[in-house]
């Protein structure tokens, strides 16, 4: 799937860098927030496997796009995460 330019996403804030991506801590704070759907933890948490660097959240999905999209909202409004250009 192809994505929209607009919709390349970055986690916020500041996070140490694993040496080992596979033990990357997802704040509990985060995976409890009533707020965010189970897609968009899902998304969050790959978010910070990447340890920082933006992705592309429709690569290899197999959720449709609007789908996606919600999770992409749900986590720049609670602050989550932040759209950029890439």
């Amino acid at each position: 799937m192809t994505s929209p330019a607009s919709d390349w996403i970055a986690p916020t804030g500041v996070r140490a860098v694993e040496v080992d991506a596979t033990d990357t801590a997802i704040t509990d704070s985060a995976m409890s927030d009533p707020r965010l759907s189970l897609a968009a933890k899902g998304l969050y948490a790959l978010l910070l496997t990447y340890q920082g660097q933006p992705i592309d959240p429709y690569d290899d999905a197999l959720e449709d796009e609007w789908e996606i999209r919600a999770a992409i909202d749900e986590l720049i409004e609670c602050g989550y995460a932040v759209r950029v250009k890439r």
